[in-house]
């Protein structure tokens, strides 16, 4: 349950990977970003999990800048924190520093 990261990403279509990490209850947030209302909803009602709906972009460089401006402008991340991201669409984890 102890991470040594400030956040979790999990970019997902279906919201299963989202569930999994859940499950887990890591001590810090998950934000996960989906395409979909419906599973943004769903999401909403887990354990931890913070969903936003988000068109994609092919590029995983893309929708990480996209994401981190956008959890920085809301407060909810800031520069320097340690993130691991996770996409179930590209089946990849990485670890990042907030830039």
């Amino acid at each position: 349950n102890s991470l040594e990261v400030d956040a979790i990403f999990v970019y997902t279509k279906t919201g299963y990977m989202a569930s999994l990490l859940s499950r887990c209850r890591p001590d810090c947030p998950i934000f996960a970003f989906t395409t979909t209302t419906s599973v943004r909803r769903r999401l909403n009602l887990q354990w931890g999990l913070i969903p936003f709906r988000l068109n994609f972009s092919d590029d995983m460089e893309s929708n990480l800048n996209r994401t981190f401006s956008l959890l920085k402008a809301r407060g909810m991340i800031q520069s320097g924190d340690l993130v691991i991201a996770v996409s179930d669409m590209l089946q990849s984890i990485q670890v990042i520093n907030v830039p």
